[in-house]
């Protein structure tokens, strides 16, 4: 078994026992933002990012290791890690309703 093999195994290992933790925030007025994280290491954030942005139809970035998308996608990101690789058990979806930032003043 080769070097490239051997790490191919790993990197498999790792995206089947990672938890995945996603949760909603709300962002500048209001909006809603669905924030990622808890990736294993090695795992390529930036085409992660732009597979789940084209996925979803939204815009996103990564910060700190998180991935961060307009919107609320708890719904929908299981099933979208999954076809990227990721094991579906292994996401933690927050169902905590989104808080409402006050207005000040």
């Amino acid at each position: 078994m080769g070097n490239d093999e051997f790490d191919e195994i790993l990197s498999a290992l790792d995206r089947e026992t990672a938890r995945i933790r996603v949760r909603a925030e709300p962002r500048r007025y209001n909006k809603p933002a669905t924030v990622i994280g808890g990736f294993p290491p090695g795992v390529d954030l930036a085409e992660t990012t732009r597979s789940l942005k084209n996925r979803l139809a939204t815009g996103g970035s990564v910060v700190d290791g998180e991935v961060y998308l307009q919107g609320d996608h708890r719904a929908r990101i299981r099933d979208e890690l999954a076809r990227l690789g990721f094991d579906p058990e292994t996401v933690e979806v927050s169902d905590a309703p989104l808080p409402k930032r006050g207005r000040r003043g």
